[in-house]
């Protein structure tokens, strides 16, 4: 049954995925504390795909602009901490959803929201929930002082197969931010990269220094080396609201290497942000076109970009 199967390779599956979707949208460099100007921000949604022996994954991300109060209003009060304070009246929720088809295996779904200020990319909430292999449902509250996680797990098949708001399995912790956080003018959740990137002029990123990232429990320094351009080959539909086209053949593309060092550990463990991996981006750094990388389980995959949709 899903909610008892579980192993650690199929745990290190979902942490490379989300590294390995990070590295599809990040740019050379990202200001420690960007000034992102959230009209650049090109698309409102795109896919990425990867096939590899019979093995799948889909990931679809979008992003929306809403009302500061009433979103707000869903997830605050917070348990613990000192909220963020917004710098106006919008706030952006990113969603990235991400289906694993194996062969032999249950899908795995996981599925990812998280809102955030459109001006300096600072976190404020996120929910989390997988289904298929470890299931769960994380909540996690970003405050000035570190990140409160409450997570559900189901205690028996029968909740599996229930909403995850109602698994009765709870826990709760909170990782504050502490030494580690020494240095890092901005502590980012991961995901909010993908719109930082859109969102910061090219100009801007050029020889920035390394951004902090919350990951895994743990915060992590990660930086971006820029290698020498090739061409790669794409196909894939864009979507503008004046019709569609479908872009296919040739296009030149920056290669860029990412690497992270771990600051701290948590009860004396810790786990890298992602294993090796090349990401190639458009000339202007704002269309992912396509990542290689390795996978537990799987391999190296190549995810390449299948569907955006331009404002």
């Amino acid at each position: 049954m899903a909610w008892k199967r579980s192993s650690a390779a199929g745990r290190r599956l979902g942490q490379g995925l989300l590294a390995a979707i990070l590295l599809m949208v990040l740019a050379p460099a990202v200001p420690a504390q960007p000034a992102a100007d959230p009209g650049r921000v090109p698309w409102t949604f795109f896919a990425l795909q990867a096939e590899r022996l019979g093995n799948r994954i889909t990931t679809e991300v979008r992003i929306a602009t809403l009302p500061a109060a009433a979103e707000r209003a869903r997830f605050l009060p917070g348990p613990k901490g000192v909220p963020f304070s917004l710098s106006g009246p919008e706030l952006v929720k990113l969603s990235v959803t991400t289906v694993i088809e194996i062969l032999g295996r249950q899908p795995v779904r996981i599925d990812s929201h998280v809102w955030f200020d459109p001006r300096d990319g600072t976190p404020l909430f996120r929910i989390r929930t997988r289904t298929g292999v470890d299931d769960y449902h994380q909540l996690f509250w970003f405050t000035r002082e570190g990140v409160f996680r409450r997570q559900r797990e189901p205690a028996s098949s029968v909740e599996a197969a229930r909403p995850p708001e109602s698994w009765t399995k709870l826990g709760e912790h909170f990782y504050p931010y502490g030494p580690a956080a020494q240095g890092c003018p901005q502590v980012l959740e991961s995901s909010i990269l993908i719109y930082l990137l859109s969102a910061t002029p090219i100009t801007e990123r050029q020889g920035a220094l390394p951004v902090c990232v919350f990951h895994k429990r743990l915060i992590h320094r990660v930086s971006f080396n820029p290698e020498t351009a090739k061409t790669v080959s794409v196909d894939f539909l864009e979507k503008t609201p004046a019709g569609e086209n479908r872009r296919s053949g040739a296009m030149p593309a920056q290669r860029i290497r990412i690497a992270s060092q771990l600051l701290g550990t948590y009860r004396g463990d810790g786990e890298d942000f992602f294993e090796d991996g090349m990401l190639l981006i458009s000339p202007d750094g704002r269309l992912p076109l396509m990542v290689s990388c390795e996978l537990p389980l799987i391999g190296r995959m190549e995810l390449r970009l299948k569907e955006i949709h331009l404002k």
